[in-house]
Order: C-alpha cells, then sequence, then structure tokens
C-alpha cells in the first residue's frame, strides 16, 4: 500500500501518464493518417496517369510516397522509445506503492525496446546471423512471457505457497 508521504506523487504520476497516453495516441492517429491519406492519393495518382494514354510520367507518384516512408521508421521508433520510458517509470511507481518490482513490467519493458530495436534495423545490411540472433531473442523473450503469464494463471503450486514436507 501507498504510503501517505508518496500519495500526492503517485496521484501525480497517474495524471502525467494519461496526458502522455493521450498525446501519444493523437499523434499517432495523425501520423498513421498521413500516411493513409499520402498512400492513397499517390496509388490514385499512379492509376490515373498509366490508364492516361497520352501521358509520361517521370517518377511514378507512388514512388515518391515509398521513398518517403522511411520517416514511419523514426516516428515508430520514437513513439516506442517513450512507451520504454513509461513503463520504466511504471516499475518504479509499483515499488514506491508496494515494495516489490513486478516481473511482467519488466517483460514488457523488454519487449517494446527489442520491437524499437526490430524497427530500427536496416536488414538490407544486416547479417543472417544478427536476424538469427534477434530471432532468437524475440522467441525466448515470448516464450519466457508466455511461462510466466501461463504459472501466474496456474497460482502457486500449494496451497499458501508452503512447500511439502519430505
Amino acid at each position: 500500500m501507498a504510503t501517505p508521504r508518496w500519495s500526492g506523487l503517485l496521484k501525480a504520476y497517474e495524471n502525467f501518464e494519461r496526458l502522455i497516453v493521450i498525446a501519444l495516441l493523437a499523434m499517432l492517429m495523425s501520423v498513421v493518417l498521413w500516411a493513409t491519406v499520402a498512400l492513397a492519393i499517390a496509388i490514385g495518382s499512379s492509376l490515373i496517369a498509366r490508364l492516361t494514354a497520352g501521358v509520361t510520367v517521370d517518377r511514378s507518384p507512388l514512388a515518391d510516397v515509398t521513398s518517403r516512408m522511411h520517416i514511419l521508421h523514426d516516428v515508430f521508433g520514437a513513439f516506442l522509445l517513450i512507451l520504454i520510458g513509461l513503463e520504466l517509470m511504471k516499475t518504479v511507481v509499483m515499488y514506491l506503492s508496494n515494495h516489490e518490482m513486478h516481473v511482467e513490467v519488466v517483460f514488457t519493458v523488454a519487449m517494446i525496446a527489442i520491437a524499437r530495436h526490430a524497427i530500427d534495423l536496416d536488414l538490407k545490411e544486416m547479417a543472417g546471423v544478427e536476424m538469427l540472433g534477434m530471432a532468437a531473442l524475440v522467441i525466448t523473450l515470448s516464450v519466457a512471457y508466455y511461462l510466466f503469464r501461463r504459472t501466474a494463471l496456474l497460482g502457486p503450486p500449494f496451497p499458501g505457497g508452503a512447500k511439502p514436507k519430505d
């Protein structure tokens, strides 16, 4: 239980987190909308240019848009970095309020960090061994999280957490 000494700070954190999440959601919605509209316009322009018999197109509008889509990698990476910060703050808040670390939050931070790293990777430049290592890391973390959740849902193996007598 949170001590009265930290209750004001914890309430401020809750409001701060809510504000950040709403701001991130609004920004992410606008980025996805921008990318969708730009892609739709490019597809439409490209189709019209190709269907118009006498028009020669130097560069396809679709190629222009797809060449700018690398911006999404940077934007999504930044969003994930902010989410990592929020999850780390949540870990500190849980420790302040309950004096315990939650393994699930640590798993969440690790999975977000791996997702961010995967977005940042240039797969054309990456060696095969590095890809295998990244795949092994993702699979290992996923299996560990699954086993943790499965164990948490089943509860302690013995009533009250007591161990059997020999």
